[in-house]
């Protein structure tokens, strides 16, 4: 089934640019829905020799949390190094539809631009599963070198733009995916049965089962009425969204695990970007490049001052030894994702 539906899905992106593509006109028009987001794009007049692009990103997360920072950020340098022919409105929380269905959205003319995560490619491209790849990276500074910096980091996302169609540009510390859970755990024995939320990624339910755990798909705009409810007793993200989601109100408890770290990019349909002038898609790159850096730096910046937030609204935080974890994906790719394994013996060069 997951094979039929990726196909339909792939299929989908074919479209062809009149129904993928951005609008384009001979004036600048930045929509107000913007404001209604709570996000701006730039206003800034476009020049006098070129079409004015206009673009919607779609982002899921919360207005006012980094990835909508990170987008405006995209959005006001995208008008800059255009000189005001690239016009990018900023639809935050949701407006648009989930990751999954922004992502389609590429395909069918509901949006230009997405920032999501590498991995929620994973229904077009299987590769894309490998931004979750559980305790690949040591600590933050090889997954720095390896990926965000690093050749591979490039040679993953081109990979996977060619095989899905998409164009994938930046790369952005999503920040180190740890537990907010109503249950507290310090060993992977206490993880038996629990109801954990999951991206609708693959990587992500083989990693949770591995762990003796419960794993439940789930978009994650649904996940605070899940823990509400207890449909899940758990879920699992990057600590600054985890506290833009509120998980605070329905969790008590914060759990170092630090099995991932992802990147977050900015993606859009090829064929769309591909016939977008040369001087407009090198000022997007670099747009894309310096709002991820921004975005990067904001990340590790902010993580250890919402470890506090969540301290403050009586979360308790919980440090673990997290060899035990890493022990149990002994083998993990050579079984589930052999694929990867050579992908994974380059990140371990580093």
């Amino acid at each position: 089934m997951k094979k039929a539906i990726s196909v339909m899905l792939a299929a989908g992106m074919a479209v062809s640019l009149a129904a993928c593509g951005g609008s384009s006109s001979s004036s600048s028009s930045a929509s107000g829905s913007a404001a209604a987001s709570g996000s701006t794009s730039a206003t800034a007049s476009a020049g006098d020799n070129g079409e004015v692009y206009e673009m919607r990103l779609a982002n899921p997360n919360p207005v006012g949390d980094v990835k909508d920072l990170a987008s405006i950020k995209f959005s006001e340098l995208a008008d800059k190094y255009t000189n005001g022919r690239v016009k990018i409105t900023v639809y935050s929380g949701g407006q648009l539809g989930d990751a999954r269905e922004t992502l389609e959205g590429l395909g069918i003319g509901t949006n230009e631009i997405v920032c999501e995560s590498i991995g929620s490619l994973s229904p077009f491209v299987s590769l894309a599963d490998f931004d979750a790849v559980p305790y690949m990276y040591r600590d933050f500074d090889h997954y720095k070198e390896a990926f965000l910096d690093g050749e591979l980091g490039e040679e993953v996302k081109e990979t996977v733009g060619e095989q899905g169609n998409f164009k994938i540009l930046g790369g952005m510390y999503r920040g180190a995916r740890e537990v907010t859970s109503k249950k507290k755990f310090t060993t992977p024995d206490e993880l038996k049965g629990l109801k954990i939320r999951v991206p609708s990624q693959q990587i992500y339910i083989d990693t949770w089962n591995v762990l003796g755990a419960s794993p439940t798909p789930l978009a994650l705009t649904e996940t605070f009425t899940a823990l509400q409810q207890n449909t899940v007793e758990a879920q699992e993200n990057a600590t600054i969204e985890s506290y833009g989601f509120g998980f605070y109100d329905v969790c008590d408890y914060l759990i170092k695990t630090n099995h991932v770290y992802s990147t977050d990019v900015f993606t859009f349909n090829r064929d769309y970007f591909n016939k977008l002038p040369q001087d407009i898609q090198e000022a997007l790159e670099k747009a894309a490049k310096e709002a991820s850096d921004y975005r990067t730096q904001m990340s590790l910046d902010m993580e250890t001052e919402y470890e506090q937030k969540f301290k403050d609204k009586g979360v308790e935080v919980v440090d673990i030894d997290t060899e035990p974890f890493k022990a149990k994906f002994d083998g993990f790719l050579d079984e589930y994702y052999p694929d990867y394994v050579d992908w994974a013996n380059k990140v371990a060069e580093y």
